[in-house]
């Protein structure tokens, strides 16, 4: 003999889904924030090796507290590239490229991946605050 679940009951479970579908979107939105500022960076270290080949007579380092100093230009035959874990290693200028567009097409994947995600959520998020305003909207009409 199964119990069916009260009115009441329907509507604490679908407040506590919202409630999870809500927190799943902020959570999914933060990760997206931290990876879209990773690609930033990620091109921004990709724009500057490419510009600093150009070979430009100085550029500007940041010291911090809004300081810069001129200096010449780095080397970029040899590009050191994190990989993870606090390791960082020496690599060609070429293959250094290559490394941080691998990355960038990585963080877009994910990107594209997170937002799918979240258009999901914010379906069944919307799906499930209409059921509610509903069942109040019945609920204040019968008291």
């Amino acid at each position: 003999m199964s119990k069916q679940p009260t009115e009441e009951e329907t509507a604490n479970n679908l407040l506590v889904e919202i409630r999870i579908l809500e927190s799943t979107y902020n959570e999914l939105t933060a990760r997206q924030n931290l990876l879209e500022r990773a690609l930033l960076e990620s091109r921004a270290a990709l724009d500057a090796i490419k510009g600093l080949s150009r070979q430009p007579t100085e550029v500007l380092t940041q010291i911090g507290g809004g300081a810069l100093l001129r200096s010449q230009p780095p080397s970029t035959d040899r590009v050191l590239v994190s990989i993870g874990a606090n390791i960082v290693i020496e690599k060609p200028k070429d293959e250094a490229v290559a490394i941080l567009e691998e990355r960038s097409r990585e963080f877009e994947k994910t990107i594209m991946s997170i937002i799918g995600q979240r258009n999901e959520i914010a379906q069944r998020l919307n799906s499930d605050r209409e059921i509610m305003n509903n069942y109040l909207a019945a609920h204040s009409q019968q008291e």
